[in-house]
């Protein structure tokens, strides 16, 4: 049996939109909240000499100076190999409430700033002619079409977002 192949925006998904100090917690790793950081045992060293950036969701050991995102700390926490750990966050991420990805263009992964004309979101949506069309259309399969709808929804609510700001920045002018 050929192994799991995952899309870049879908370990993408998992890297950064599961949030670090939740997997962290999910590991029973032992945490705390020093001066308002948050620290982690290191699974390397075993020392508490860690950070954790939120924004950029990754943690480093100034100890050993391993750097970790989600799926790597699984690896080293569960000794676990690649597959495995993907498994393990796809099934944190639907049992417990994770915010939805940023917007990305409904073709292809994006800049979080690319401007994405409404009218090739509606072309997308355009079912395909021939057989052939049907078979390789990204919404034949019903939970991609979800997804991908989804996603449309999100860029478009990203953006309109956008221009009440440019329209709230020009009133004040």
């Amino acid at each position: 049996m050929a192994s799991p192949r995952y899309t870049r925006r879908h370990l993408f998904s998992l890297r950064n939109h599961i949030p670090i100090d939740r997997v962290i917690e999910a590991l029973s790793i032992p945490s705390s909240n020093q001066a308002g950081k948050y620290r982690f045992r290191c699974p390397v060293c075993h020392e508490q000499n860690t950070g954790v950036n939120l924004k950029t969701n990754l943690a480093r050991c100034f100890n050993c100076q391993k750097n970790y995102n989600t799926i790597d700390l699984v690896i080293k926490v569960m000794n676990v190999g690649f597959l495995q750990s993907v498994a393990y966050l796809e099934k944190l991420k639907a049992d417990t409430q994770v915010p939805p990805a940023p917007p990305t263009h409904p073709r292809k992964a994006a800049k979080h700033n690319d401007m994405v004309h409404i009218g090739d979101i509606f072309k997308s949506l355009i079912p395909p002619k021939s057989d052939s069309d049907i078979l390789n259309h990204p919404s034949c399969d019903k939970n991609q079409a979800i997804t991908d709808l989804e996603e449309r929804i999100c860029v478009l609510e990203h953006q309109v977002t956008q221009l009440t700001k440019k329209i709230e920045l020009l009133q004040l002018r």
